[in-house]
């Protein structure tokens, strides 16, 4: 690294020219929350706007979850662009609000937050592109995420360095050198503390306790051999994408919140490719196939070959996949909460702290816990505790729909339901009883009475705790001995 910045200028300024990022007369609006990676890809767009012949504005999103630590960041941002004299975007999302009322994660809450006020800004004052701050680093640890989920090869590729029209300039850039860039030139970004605590992020865990360790343990680079990792499944996919596109554009039919496909030409085809198409749907539904994992596909493809009419399988997203006797529909949004004829289904929000009354099975409750309980209870019983970090604020319960999976408690794969409740020895008749509690990518945390999440167990690291109680209506809830014959 050197000490004037004009190597990392020069990084970037390959990047932008590699991926045909920005064109002259281009007008570009930069995402600054006002830590390094943002503040320094500004600092750098700014050096070489003149050269690149583009004209520079700010966006910043107050998410409204840190207190007076979020609005010292929005003042910074103002005070920077003002120093700058750029042209300056704030707005202030309740974050948290929208994560409840939306049923997701805060994180995933925060990141559509941002994506659709930029997205709006873009559209509402003519910018042709968004610049965001990802780094090499984020990329490197994202794909360590992917890869623990079970991604395929667009996991592997981890954040594009473009889509659509956000382009991210410091992709090919660690943000150890962004940092320094930052140092050297005295430009003093904001930081937030929350990325500096191991023990509820799964993203902090990979970036303060796995990489450090990989580190002192390989004696290559870790980061730059994930990195490699990454530009290979980038090039597979560049060079399939319009093989991909051609074979969609003849198999499926798109309409108004779904895609259909017909089921025996899509049994037919190749696993990759059936893979490939079925995310190319979830994309043209949602926009997004970020938390649907391996798992979800095998499920889409045992639902195509062995489902019986009429069945179906909700997916993260929004998403549901149903059967008939001829075709595969990907259905999005509202229109996804339709049921087939003789199968009825239920959900229910769940918040935390909360307690919701459920006329189908009984009562659930979701209640924080202060301290680390001395027991954990039983999962086959009335009561379990688990990590409430790793739940989420926002919770679901619903009943069991064919292809349904979780990972149970001490076992490193998945598992189907339906074969959990063959082994429980569960009755058909009683199965749609048994309540399902599901976060807000619908994970199952607890099959009431049976088993729980491995995901959610109860660690040594745990800070957060969370205790979740089933009771019966009118003896509606099953309970481990009821449910077996």
């Amino acid at each position: 690294m050197t000490g004037d910045g004009g190597s990392l200028r020069q990084q970037v300024q390959e990047t932008i020219r590699r991926y045909q990022m920005l064109q002259a007369g281009e007008r570009v609006l930069v995402a600054v929350s006002g830590g390094a990676d943002s503040v320094g890809l500004l600092h750098l767009l700014c050096a070489l706007s003149d050269e690149l012949g583009i004209e520079l504005a700010v966006a910043h999103l107050n998410h409204q979850l840190r207190g007076e630590q979020a609005d010292q960041d929005e003042a910074y941002v103002r005070r920077l662009c003002a120093d700058w004299g750029l042209p300056c975007y704030v707005t202030g999302e309740n974050v948290g609000e929208q994560a409840r009322r939306k049923g997701l994660s805060l994180e995933e809450a925060g990141r559509c937050a941002r994506y659709e006020y930029f997205s709006t800004l873009a559209d509402q004052h003519g910018f042709d592109r968004v610049a965001l701050g990802h780094t090499a680093t984020d990329r490197v640890e994202t794909l360590l995420i992917n890869l623990l989920r079970g991604s395929g090869l667009h996991g592997l590729r981890s954040i594009p360095p473009v889509r659509g029209i956000f382009i991210r300039p410091l992709i090919a850039n660690r943000r150890e050198a962004i940092a320094e860039y930052c140092e050297q030139q005295s430009l003093d970004p904001r930081c937030d503390e929350s990325n500096l605590d191991p023990s509820d992020f799964l993203r902090n865990k990979i970036r303060l306790q796995l990489l450090p360790l990989l580190g002192e343990e390989y004696s290559e680079d870790p980061h730059e051999a994930l990195l490699r990792v990454i530009r290979a499944a980038e090039e597979e996919l560049a060079w399939t994408k319009p093989l991909v596109e051609t074979e969609f554009e003849e198999v499926a039919s798109v309409g108004a919140d779904k895609v259909g496909f017909d089921r025996q030409r899509l049994s037919e085809l190749p696993a990759g490719l059936q893979h490939r198409l079925l995310r190319r749907a979830i994309v043209e539904l949602s926009g997004a196939a970020t938390d649907v994992g391996e798992v979800h596909y095998d499920a889409l493809r045992e639902l195509i070959d062995e489902g019986p009419t009429g069945a179906q399988l909700h997916l993260p997203g929004k998403v549901l996949a149903r059967v008939g006797y001829t075709e595969l529909e990907l259905i999005y949004g509202e229109r996804a909460q339709r049921q087939p004829e003789g199968k009825e289904s239920w959900c229910y929000e769940l918040s935390v702290p909360g307690t919701v009354e459920i006329p189908e099975v009984g009562r659930l409750v979701a209640r924080p816990v202060a301290e680390r309980p001395s027991e954990l209870g039983d999962a086959a019983g009335t009561h379990i505790i688990v990590n409430g970090a790793a739940a989420g604020s926002i919770l679901c319960v619903r009943n069991w729909q064919p292809g349904d999976c979780m990972q149970p408690l001490g076992m490193g794969g998945h598992k189907k339901l339906q074969d959990l409740f063959v082994d429980e020895k569960i009755p058909q008749q009683r199965r749609d009883c048994i309540p399902l509690v599901v976060d807000s990518q619908d994970r199952i945390i607890w099959a009431v009475g049976l088993r729980m999440g491995e995901q959610f167990r109860v660690t040594e690291d745990t800070t957060k705790f969370l205790k979740l109680s089933a009771a019966p209506l009118a003896d509606k809830v099953p309970s481990a001995t009821d449910v077996k014959e």
